[in-house]
């Protein structure tokens, strides 16, 4: 008989009684020793409550999201560089704080960033000093991605049980793109860039008291990993250094090692090639006739498609494969990774039905797996705020270097045609290829989280079984 019951309550009459027991719902006498045995137990709990955290990380890493591609690739560069010490900063400070108050302060660094930006826009001041004012805010932007990103594996382990957390980890971190889908088309249409800068300002401080709306843990945790102290950014770096003893419930061998290496690896290069993609995109399809209008839909349709696919897809995702998360990237992986290398092709002229199709399913598959590779990396590690923020790290620094490289691949005017990009296809899809390859080699994906969990899930049960037998069966005196 299963403990795990979402609308488990004491009654009334438990109350007065100690040496009632409640269990599925079921009252019955019971000794003072089978209420000692059960006093320690933990009932794990489902409550509706957690869909409000839920709400309020979609809505502040949407703002972020918006705030994090305002400009374009130099301020994009920017963030992705602040990002990668507010990484360590901010896993820090969940640890020492808790998720409300790093949320919190996570809409303080986009209050902060949105209302710098605004003053910048005085035209009291000369130009340089608008762009300075502008870069500078744009690092209370990466201090607030991070707030608003690390923390959203961790919330899903400490409020949803093992079926659902792919699909809390999917609506909080698909959130972060669509903002930045926001901003590339909503804010444009704006009369001018001042009104979008304050229309932006506006949204932010609207937003920021839904931060009152997360809690920092629910009564009773969902499974044992929802239970458990949060690590911290040192002992994830201890284990990957193998330096955690083996009775420590971190420790990784030297699979978990690999395997947390090479998730490190291909979500970096995926996510940094796809978030990438629309900075280059009039560069890339500019030299072929196509206008800026068009370029404009071949991005939103990555956008589109992988989040309309993210929403409808990731519960099935989690229920599917949630015992086996690792086939969900082997059977996704190589699909993006052949669209990817077919992109060095398929950008030509008079191609749209191609480039539409293409652009498809790289956004469905890419969008799909997000999630997934965030929990992986929860699982290997045991250690979910450490390992998302390792993983957003990457990201972010793989996202500067692919600007970098990509921006000098560029072809020269004398080229045919002038100023394409070919050698930076060829370098974004031998890359995706690459990694891809490494990675469908070597990973192996044994998800430990949720094997522990279903054990002191099984336990619990056992425990339960056992005291309804001890008094259906008393003994004898």
């Amino acid at each position: 008989m299963s403990l795990v019951n979402e609308t488990d309550r004491i009654s009334d009459e438990e109350k007065k009684d100690p040496t009632a027991l409640s269990v599925q719902g079921h009252t019955t006498a019971a000794s003072t020793t089978d209420v000692e045995q059960l006093s320690t137990a933990v009932v794990y709990k489902l409550y509706k409550r957690r869909w409000f955290g839920i709400l309020t990380l979609v809505l502040f890493n949407v703002i972020s999201g918006m705030n994090g591609q305002f400009f374009g690739p130099i301020t994009t560069n920017i963030v992705n560089l602040a990002y990668l010490p507010a990484t360590f900063l901010t896993v820090y400070i969940t640890k020492r704080v808790g998720i409300k108050k790093t949320i919190l302060l996570g809409g303080v660094h986009l209050l902060l960033a949105n209302w710098i930006r605004v003053a910048a826009i005085s035209p009291s001041l000369t130009p340089d000093g608008k762009f300075g004012i502008m870069m500078f805010s744009q690092l209370f932007v990466a201090l607030a991605q991070g707030c608003c990103q690390i923390i959203t594996v961790r919330y899903s382990e400490l409020w949803f049980d093992v079926r659902g957390r792919v699909t809390a980890t999917m609506f909080t971190n698909i959130a972060n793109p669509l903002g930045g889908a926001i901003a590339s088309l909503v804010l444009p249409q704006l009369p001018t860039v001042n009104w979008a800068i304050l229309t932006a300002a506006i949204i932010a401080t609207v937003i920021f008291p839904f931060g009152f709306l997360i809690q920092e843990h629910p009564p009773s945790p969902p499974t044992f990993a929802g239970s458990t102290e949060s690590p911290g950014m040192m002992s994830l770096i201890n284990a990957l250094r193998g330096k955690l003893p083996l009775d420590s419930p971190q420790y990784m061998d030297g699979r978990d090692r690999l395997d947390f290496v090479l998730i490190f690896m291909v979500f970096g290069v995926i996510c940094a090639a796809t978030s990438t993609w629309s900075n280059f995109g009039n560069q890339i399809y500019g030299p072929y006739g196509y206008t800026q209008t068009r370029v404009g839909l071949f991005d939103a349709t990555i956008l589109l498609a992988g989040i309309v696919a993210a929403v409808a897809g990731a519960p099935i995702i989690g229920r599917l494969f949630g015992r086996n998360l690792q086939w969900a990237v082997r059977i996704f992986l190589p699909i993006i990774s052949a669209c990817w290398v077919a992109q060095i092709w398929n950008v030509k002229p008079h191609n749209d039905g191609g480039i539409f199709a293409v652009m498809a399913i790289i956004g469905i598959c890419s969008f799909l797996l997000l999630p997934v590779g965030l929990e992986l990396g929860a699982e290997v590690t045991r250690n979910a705020e450490a390992s998302c923020g390792m993983l957003w790290l990457n990201v972010n620094f793989m996202a500067f270097i692919w600007i970098l490289v990509e921006d000098a691949l560029r072809a020269g005017p004398d080229a045919t045609p002038p100023n394409n990009m070919t050698r930076a296809l060829i370098y974004n899809g031998s890359a995706i290829a690459a990694i891809s390859f490494l990675f469908l080699l070597g990973f192996r994906g044994q998800q430990k989280r949720r094997e522990k969990d279903l054990v002191k899930l099984h336990e619990l049960d056992s425990e339960a079984t056992q005291v309804e037998s001890s008094k259906a069966y008393p003994p004898e005196k």
